[in-house]
């Protein structure tokens, strides 16, 4: 508690959370990854941020920008044998 209020006061904002990581900016450009405390399940942290400026993530979401899942329709042909076997 007493350490978010010092960074608050030392210039630091959070720019993203993610996976049990807050990334974090200071007023002068550099930036940090700090582990969020109680955080149950914490994945890996983006080091590629702090020295590049760009998220691992951001080009996967450029990529499959337009996907729309479209789950493939049950076969007919299958409903159709069932009632021809089925018992009466």
């Amino acid at each position: 508690m007493i350490g978010s209020l010092f960074d608050l006061i030392g210039g630091w904002r959070q720019v993203r959370a993610f996976a049990g990581f807050s990334y974090q900016v200071s007023r002068s450009g550099k930036r940090r990854v700090v582990p969020i405390e109680g955080y149950r399940k914490r994945g890996l942290a983006d080091h590629q941020w702090v020295e590049t400026g760009t998220f691992a993530d951001d080009g996967l979401s450029k990529r499959f920008q337009a996907f729309s899942f479209e789950p493939p329709k049950p076969k007919a042909d299958r409903q159709r044998r069932f009632r021809e076997h089925a018992p009466a």
